[in-house]
């Protein structure tokens, strides 16, 4: 149903099979009132939008609709062969405290009237209620849920999960309709979170949900319909989103940009170039009648919405997503507050999910930058290095490679590290691994980066009898001697390096059970390039892209040394072990059991249940996913056993 085509942070473009129709993910579906259309469905189709949602509600109470939709179908009524999601009256539940309809039977209209996806008839409980209140109303939302899971049906089914800002209860609700199969999962009661602002809320009720929800199953956020908010919900893990604002804003004369709304009577000149801001001035648009005007102020908007995703998208696809949330975060203050917070508090949920390598290189924006998912894990892999040296050297970060600059590399006496703005501190060992040798930074440094640096030198310092310090760096105050000139730091070891390079990336004692006796081939570039054994049978190679070790059989055959399930994924079907020896991908369908560390664009290795290795390659899932996904590529098989 639901397959993983691209990703980055915690976002991912999916293909979503929706009983024949293939719906893109992330995905806008403009709210369509289905009794005023002054933008038919089938022009928001012809923008570019591939569905919209309704609201069965309205049809179900208003006679001719309800009529004609049932004789007809949806489709037919609305005039739209795309996707259609129906809203089942929580909106008007939310907003006028009743509505006159059974949670069964608005489910059991749905499917009568052919919607592609049909939601249950929720308690959408709004923020800051008591806690005794959101649980009972919560318990009548699973009730309903449980009751509406059975109907017998064709269509897509929505489960919401609810809880208003009682985050254990968002999390009780995610557990308790997770286990009962829907096949989407909205957030809900989240409108006025945004509405005021808050979006360091909203992150909570994002990542508490998602923490509990099946990962194998489309998110959708509720109500999220500007594009401002986006980027860092899609970097959460939200994949479909509901927007009336596009006509709604129209309506007060507000012009959507992707960092906010503008009042029209404010403008001069138009920032965009859709059909709609190249056709007219503020000024001409502001001498149409009002149902003129609106009408195309809400077409600019609805070609704004869709520019964003389209922009998100790409980012995914190029893997510089984050990139994007940070510059969307500074077009409001509570947008920074939400992506730190996000940062502060729940860094090792997206780490789950994060690649660990990616296309883009990593780029500084500001402080929040600090607290990224690479650095974090960057400060964590610096545990898995073997400590080769009693003496610890800091340089300068200048010019990258730092070893060519410098001209130095660690040794046996001496090991040598760049106390660095971004990163804290970076070994030569491993500086050309990503994203230490492909990051960008400003050279004026914040405090925020001259403080990080202090506390994590001074920490990774403790491991050393002795450290050694450049005196361009005395003002960080770490203990130690002052040098200028590094004469006395020994040649280096290119061995050394490759082991290290190797428990960076695969974990403690990898770097001896796979180079313990090797010997290294460079480029015409001074980097290695390849890694032989004492008997010259070749053991890995190194991407250039990105300075990860690639294992070849007599590598990965080596790596099975390391305690089980490390680096492992495991196929438990003797049939698609052969398919797997030959060089076949592994589909997540077959995984049977897999290291709970892995993570997305990881080196792997697959073997079989008996731990015989089957192939090498890159995870395209993290092991949550591996265990979940019914469709799509777990591991790219780089070379089976067998070629």
């Amino acid at each position: 149903m639901f397959e993983i085509k691209y990703r980055d942070a915690m976002g991912r473009i999916g293909i979503f099979d929706v009983n024949g129709k293939k719906i893109t993910t992330p995905l806008i579906l403009p709210v369509i009132n289905p009794r005023i259309n002054k933008i038919t469905p089938r022009e928001i189709n012809e923008i570019g939008f591939q569905g919209v949602i309704t609201n069965s509600y309205i049809i179900n109470n208003d006679p001719v609709l309800r009529e004609r939709a049932l004789k007809e179908g949806l489709h037919k009524l609305l005039d739209f062969n795309g996707l259609i999601m129906t809203d089942s009256g929580s909106f008007q539940l939310f907003r006028y405290g009743r509505v006159h309809v059974d949670p069964v039977e608005i489910v059991k209209f749905q499917e009568a009237i052919k919607s592609d996806i049909a939601v249950i008839l929720d308690i959408p409980t709004p923020p800051d209620v008591s806690h005794e209140r959101a649980s009972r109303e919560l318990q009548e939302t699973l009730k309903r849920a449980k009751a509406s899971i059975k109907i017998p049906r064709k269509n897509f089914l929505a489960g919401t999960i609810q809880g208003s800002t009682h985050m254990d209860l968002r999390e009780k609700s995610a557990k308790e309709m997770g286990k009962l199969g829907f096949d989407i999962y909205p957030i809900g009661g989240v409108v006025p979170l945004m509405e005021n602002y808050r979006f360091s809320d909203l992150t909570k009720v994002i990542l508490h949900s998602k923490k509990h929800l099946p990962v194998e199953k489309p998110v959708h956020l509720f109500g999220a319909g500007h594009p401002m908010i986006f980027a860092f919900a899609v970097a959460l893990g939200c994949d479909i989103f509901d927007s009336a604002a596009y006509a709604l804003y129209a309506k007060d004369g507000r012009y959507i940009t992707s960092e906010g709304t503008k009042h029209l009577d404010n403008m001069t000149d138009f920032p965009c170039p859709c059909k709609v801001c190249s056709n007219y001035s503020p000024k001409e648009l502001l001498s149409l009648s009002f149902d003129e005007r609106t009408t195309a102020l809400a077409r600019h908007n609805l070609y704004a919405t869709l520019a964003e995703i389209n922009l998100i998208k790409e980012s995914i696809r190029n893997e510089s997503l984050w990139g994007l949330v940070q510059r969307r975060a500074r077009s409001h203050p509570a947008l920074l507050d939400a992506l730190i917070h996000a940062f502060n508090g729940y860094s090792d949920q997206i780490l789950r999910y994060n690649p660990v390598t990616k296309k883009s290189a990593f780029f500084y924006f500001g402080p929040e930058a600090l607290k990224r998912p690479e650095v974090i894990r960057h400060l964590e892999r610096l545990k898995e290095i073997k400590k080769r040296a009693e003496n610890l050297v800091l340089l300068p970060d200048q010019e990258k490679p730092y070893a060519d600059h410098y001209g130095i590399k660690s040794g046996s006496r001496f090991h040598v590290c760049i106390a660095s703005p971004v990163f804290g501190i970076i070994p030569l060992e491993v500086e050309e691994i990503y994203p230490l040798n492909q990051h960008e930074r400003p050279e004026n440094l914040d405090a925020d980066q001259i403080e990080f640096m202090q506390k994590t030198v001074k920490a990774y310092s403790l491991d050393f009898k002795k450290t050694y310090i450049h005196e361009d760096l005395e003002t960080l105050k770490i203990e130690g001697e002052s040098f200028k000139d590094t004469d006395f730091v020994e040649k280096g070891d290119d061995n050394l390096k490759i082991r290290s390079m190797a428990d960076y990336q695969f974990g403690r004692g990898a770097g001896d059970t796979l180079f313990m006796e090797a010997r290294v081939e460079f480029a015409r570039t001074g980097r290695i390039r390849r890694v032989y054994s004492g008997d010259d049978e070749l053991l890995a190679t190194v991407r250039a892209s990105d300075g990860f070790l690639i294992p070849t059989k007599k590598g990965a055959t080596s790596l099975l040394k390391l305690e089980y399930p490390r680096n492992r994924v495991v196929i438990g079907d003797p049939e698609v072990c052969e398919f797997v020896k030959d060089g076949k991908s592994v589909f997540a369908k077959f995984v049977t059991e897999c290291d709970p560390e892995i993570r997305p664009y990881q080196e792997v290795i697959v073997v079989d249940k008996d731990d015989i290795l089957l192939a090498s390659g890159k995870a395209l899932l993290n092991s949550n996913e591996m265990h979940a996904f019914e469709r799509g590529i777990a591991v790219k098989v780089r070379r089976g056993a067998e070629d």
